[in-house]
């Protein structure tokens, strides 16, 4: 199968390095220029726990999408608020039959995919792999990690794609797993990020850091609670120990990692707010549930990111 990236930042760099290394038909669409001429130039340097891999993916430029020719698999890693402008720019590669991926942050991602091939030919879920830009060309990863995702709708084909896409990325070191109960998965991820992403980014710190102190913790622990009151008033039962368990992980796992929007505020970039905090709001407005925390630290972030945008 053919499978193009869309959104080749850390994560896009490390899951595409990881199936290209194995052996599989990939291609990187890349808007960023220093990025793609430096994998040109010298190869994709991975790091996976230490341990360094220099990979040869085919690159394209997203302006030159069409040089990639029609895709079996898109997967998108965007940052949300990008999606539809990315998948338009990529609109080349994306054929009849092409089934769309997304395991992007926060909430709304398969619809925005629906946008551009029926809902029955979308895969949606959620990673927990982390994914660090050391440098252009050079990506790293550390730890234990899970990727989760279900087809959407009943298409038995696009299942079969999301079975057949779940094993080739546990093949390449990546834990895949179909879930056809990710929505909760996707809740527990959006509580954890709707905490740990914008208090690391407003405090400038890492999560190890945040967690060690009994007062952030606790900020973090009622956040997501917020989240998980929220989900469950769609609907959606979240497994509130498995997210407490997830935050022990992180602070024994991944302690120095970079979230991403502390990234996006040390660049100067728009933040994936809306589709985090932001969507958590709307949906506790909506259903008559109290978001004071996620309120709070959504009006925080935006303000700060109104402050470097406009400079």
């Amino acid at each position: 199968m053919r499978i193009i990236f869309v959104g080749v930042g850390a994560l896009g760099s490390y899951f595409g390095g990881a199936l290209a290394e194995a052996g599989h038909d990939v291609t990187l669409l890349i808007r960023n220029k220093a990025h793609r001429d430096a994998i040109r130039a010298d190869g994709l340097i991975l790091h996976r726990d230490g341990v360094e891999a220099r990979i040869d993916p085919v690159v394209v430029d997203t302006e030159t999408a069409g040089d990639a020719g029609i895709a079996d698999i898109v997967i998108v890693f965007t940052k949300t608020g990008a999606t539809k402008a990315a998948l338009q720019a990529a609109t080349p590669v994306i054929g009849s039959d092409t089934r769309l991926v997304t395991v992007q942050n926060g909430l709304g991602n398969a619809e925005d995919l629906a946008a551009f091939v029926p809902m029955d030919q979308v895969i949606y879920g959620t990673t927990m792999a982390p994914g660090d830009m050391v440098a252009p060309g050079v990506v790293s990863t550390h730890g234990s990690h899970v990727t989760q995702f279900r087809a959407a709708g009943e298409n038995p084909v696009t299942e079969r794609v999301a079975n057949d896409l779940a094993a080739m990325l546990s093949a390449a070191g990546i834990d895949t797993r179909v879930n056809s109960d990710v929505d909760r998965v996707i809740w527990a991820k959006v509580a954890f990020n709707c905490a740990m992403n914008s208090l690391c980014a407003l405090l400038d710190t890492s999560p190890g850091q945040l967690l060690d102190s009994s007062e952030t913790k606790a900020l973090v622990k009622a956040t997501i609670m917020e989240c998980c009151n929220v989900a469950a008033a769609v609907g959606v039962e979240v497994d509130r120990d498995g997210v407490h368990r997830t935050l022990d992980m992180v602070h024994r796992e991944h302690r120095e990692h970079v979230p991403s929007m502390l990234v996006d505020f040390r660049n100067r970039q728009p933040t994936e707010i809306a589709s985090l905090n932001g969507a958590v709001v709307a949906l506790g407005a909506r259903h008559g549930v109290p978001t004071p925390r996620n309120e709070t630290l959504l009006a925080l972030v935006r303000a700060r990111e109104a402050q470097y945008l406009k400079a």
